[in-house]
């Protein structure tokens, strides 16, 4: 066979191959939680399937007054000024799987910690990631909020094995969604805000983002 088309062949193998080893590695993390793999693929199939749902949460609308430049025609722009008002909107959104489902998991683990005697270490590894995520993250125009892809998650990890050896998926998964979500997301919504950008979606970017790739990463380390 020659190279080229092993290549092909090769390349084409691993775009099936590739969704089945993410889901299995997803799949090997949640059950660092207790989740059996039933429901794991529930949830799994939430976080894709709702990466494609966006809620909307507020509405900013902005009004601007832009100057008509057609008397520059006639040379009379400096005699006659005539304004006219633009309105824009903005929409502050939260994403149903790069969001919602993750942070409703990471919810349930910190009532399940609180039952263990483990929530106020969580709480310290979820501040330090706040911290440290709010610190790296940088909004940036056209854009949005950006951060470090596994810096969180390999924070919460570490934070986790740290804080509570008992149980430190759960704390480290914790720190991981809410680390990001708080410090680099909700902590920068004003500044997202000031950009007047059409839509801003928190975890918008579904199984991608940082919020779930955080966790997940969080996950695996422990």
């Amino acid at each position: 066979m020659p190279a080229g088309i092993f290549a092909l062949v090769c390349f084409f193998l691993l775009l099936v191959l590739w969704p089945l080893i993410f889901m299995d590695i997803m799949l090997l993390a949640l059950a660092k939680l207790g989740i059996p793999p039933f429901y794991g693929l529930f949830i799994i199939l939430a976080i894709v399937g709702g990466s494609f749902i966006n809620i909307p949460l507020k509405r900013y609308r902005f009004r601007e007054e832009v100057k008509s430049n057609w008397l520059k025609l006639y040379g009379l722009e400096h005699r006659f000024l005539p304004l006219r008002l633009k309105q824009n909107e903005m929409v502050i959104a939260v994403n149903v799987g790069g969001c919602l489902v993750p942070l409703l998991l990471a919810l349930y683990q910190l009532a399940r910690l609180s039952m263990t005697g483990g929530l106020l270490m969580a709480t310290a590894a979820i501040m330090i990631n706040v911290v440290i995520c709010y610190r790296l993250s940088k909004v940036k125009p056209g854009v949005g909020i950006l951060l470090p892809a596994f810096y969180p998650g390999i924070i919460a990890g570490l934070c986790g094995l740290l804080f509570y050896p008992q149980n430190p998926s759960a704390v480290a998964f914790c720190s991981g969604i809410l680390g990001p979500l708080i410090g680099a997301d909700l902590f920068n919504l004003k500044q997202i805000v000031q950009l007047r950008a059409g839509i801003a979606s928190i975890g918008g970017a579904g199984t991608f983002d940082g919020i779930v790739i955080s966790g997940f990463i969080a996950l695996l380390l422990t």
